[in-house]
This record gives C-alpha cells, sequence and structure tokens, in this order.
C-alpha cells in the first residue's frame, strides 16, 4: 500500500512539473522523483517539457515580436511553436495573423512606390507639356491617395486644370510622349 502511494505522489509530482516547467528548481526535484520510473517514461517527460517550453519561449517571443511590429521574426516563433505543438490554435491563429500583416505591409509598400513612380512621370509629363500623360498620371494617383488627404484634393482640383489644357489641343493622339508606352 506505501509502494502504491509513493507511485501516486511521484505520478502527481510528475503532473505538477509538467505545468510548471519554467522553474530550475521544480526541474531539479522532477529529476529526484523520477527515481524508479523506467527510462522510457522519464524520456518521455523530459521531451514534453522541453516542448512545452519550445512552445512557451516561442509564443512570448512572437508576441513580443508582434508588440514591435516585427512580423517576419514573430511569424517565424509562431511556427515553432506549432512545430513543437502541432495543430494548436493559438499557434495558428497568430501565424494567419502574421501573415495577413505582412502581406498588408507588401500592399502599402507596394502602393507607395507606384505612388512615387507616378509623381515622378507626372513631373516629367508637365515638364515636357505632354497634358494626356499628366491627366492620366494624376487620374491614377487620385486612386492611390487616401481619400480623406489633402494632397488628393489638390489632385482633383490639378485635375481640372489639366482638362482645360487637354480640350485646347487637337491632335491629342500624337503628343503623348512621356508616359512609357505611349499609354496615358
Amino acid at each position: 500500500m506505501a509502494t502504491m502511494r509513493h507511485v501516486g505522489n511521484i505520478g502527481m509530482g510528475l503532473l505538477l512539473g509538467i505545468a510548471l516547467t519554467g522553474s530550475m528548481g521544480l526541474a531539479n526535484t522532477q529529476a529526484k522523483s523520477l527515481e524508479g520510473i523506467s527510462t522510457d517514461s522519464v524520456s518521455d517527460i523530459r521531451l514534453k517539457q522541453n516542448r512545452a517550453q519550445t512552445y512557451r519561449n516561442a509564443m512570448l517571443a512572437g508576441y513580443s515580436a508582434t508588440e514591435r511590429k516585427d512580423y517576419h521574426t514573430a511569424l517565424i516563433n509562431f511556427r515553432r511553436a506549432l512545430a513543437a505543438r502541432p495543430g494548436d490554435r493559438y499557434a495558428t491563429a497568430a501565424i494567419r495573423n502574421m501573415e495577413a500583416y505582412i502581406a498588408r505591409e507588401r500592399a502599402e509598400a507596394a502602393k507607395q512606390a507606384e505612388i512615387v513612380q507616378r509623381q515622378e512621370t507626372l513631373a516629367a509629363a508637365v515638364a515636357a507639356s505632354d497634358w494626356a500623360c499628366a491627366a492620366a498620371s494624376v487620374d491614377r494617383l487620385v486612386v492611390l491617395i487616401p481619400p480623406d488627404s489633402a494632397d488628393r484634393s489638390r489632385l482633383i482640383a490639378y485635375r481640372g486644370e489639366l482638362t482645360g489644357f487637354i480640350q485646347a489641343r487637337a491632335n491629342l493622339d500624337q503628343w503623348s510622349t512621356v508616359c512609357p508606352g505611349g499609354q496615358v
């Protein structure tokens, strides 16, 4: 009967130890309480503890990186957490969120690059009096710039001026020289 209680106490200690894997003092206590248990069982318990610790550390690192808006680092850590605990819904949701944030950042970067390119084209078109190209550039910039922006309001007003220049010209087909490929 005393042996059964001893085994029960060891089992309870192991469960408590697995739940509290972050403490080194508990790890040493667990190692002492593991005496008398088969080597395979001890290896399984330690493997589970290592995976739990890896999962916890990776999730915490991922959340920390997310707070810094370092979504690539966060994604790497959430994937590590998922590898430590396959199928985990929290790691899976975090990965999905990071992928969405990264996609949004890439789309915003591409949009900003296009705005810069269109502004350069607009400046070149105005310098060459290529009003059709200038109007096409303004039309695209109006779409790219946020609706509540003062820049957008100025572009819309400028588009009205460009319409006047375009209407004053008769042969629009032959004077677009700045836009790539003559496209407007």
